[in-house]
């Protein structure tokens, strides 16, 4: 069989699955939004990605299960075993892949805004938005936050840029360093649960 690559945007999902679909040209959230929209936030590394042929409503499609191993649980109540299920990915020579959406290896350590799981296409708030990839600096020992095209996270609102653009805090600051780890999780911490609701119903 010849190798088949089957590129898909998440709407011609929309006629295969019961699930919630976004396009894959998502709109960037603001922090609080993206906060706020999460059914919890952990830090976690990849234990394993399995893929595997499945048929939902007749229609068969491949679908990834990335289970994770919880080293923070930053907000929300978590599941003690999360296993991120998600449309998507490889079997043999036949892969399906969701435009935009970032991919998961075995040994990635991120911080992950979950919403949905098992219920829509990708399991993260506004797909690529939703995950943060943790670097670490042999260096210096730093933990710093990358966005998930490996882009310095360099302040909280930068989430709510394209994933393209500079962040005008480097722009300024040339030498400005990225955010940590340790810095982001406090900002998604001091997140009032209500503001974004509150702002929506302005």
């Amino acid at each position: 069989m010849s190798r088949r690559l089957i590129s898909v945007v998440l709407a011609a999902v929309l006629g295969l699955l019961p699930f919630r679909v976004w396009a894959t040209s998502v709109v960037p959230p603001d922090f609080d939004t993206l906060v706020n929209d999460a059914d919890y936030v952990v830090r976690a590394v990849v234990k394993s990605v399995t893929s595997e042929w499945k048929e939902t409503a007749g229609h068969k499609y491949i679908g990834t299960k990335v289970q994770l191993e919880i080293q923070e649980i930053v907000r929300g109540k978590p599941p003690q075993t999360l296993t991120l299920e998600m449309v998507g990915g490889r079997v043999g020579q036949d892969a399906l892949i969701v435009e935009g959406a970032p991919q998961f290896l075995v040994g990635d350590e991120d911080i992950l805004f979950v919403q949905g799981n098992g219920k829509q296409v990708y399991p993260l708030v506004a797909i690529m938005h939703g995950r943060y990839p943790v670097y670490h600096d042999a260096q210096s020992g730093t933990e710093y936050v990358v966005r998930s095209n490996g882009m310095p996270l360099y302040s909280e609102q930068d989430v709510s840029l394209p994933m393209t653009a500079l962040s005008s805090v480097k722009v300024q600051n040339p030498a400005a360093k990225p955010m940590t780890v340790a810095a982001f999780e406090q900002k998604i911490r001091a997140v009032n649960p209500a503001s974004a609701r509150a702002e929506q119903l302005r």
